[in-house]
């Protein structure tokens, strides 16, 4: 059995939330990105892209005119790796 040469790479992830004026227009996100879970109370979709080129999305979406706020995820940038504490 062959096995392909080709290698998979993981692509990084950022998630960012988006409010907005009115949950009709929701649907228009998805062009932008995947959208994971809307809040039917608080007015926002929370939408996932991928780390590369995550800025021109947010500037794309940011100027949507029915979209009132987006914040992205700090995630990404934050190290998940911490030094033990020397005593």
């Amino acid at each position: 059995m062959d096995v392909p040469s080709e290698t998979f790479e993981l692509n990084g992830r950022i998630g960012f939330v988006v409010y907005v004026q009115s949950l009709k227009q929701v649907k228009a996100l998805r062009r932008y990105a995947n959208l994971y879970y809307v809040s039917k109370r608080e007015k926002y979709a929370f939408l996932y892209t991928d780390l590369d080129g995550h800025e021109a999305i947010l500037e794309q979406v940011s100027a949507l005119p029915f979209v009132e706020a987006v914040v992205r995820s700090e995630r990404p940038f934050v190290a998940e790796t911490y030094e033990s504490k020397q005593k």
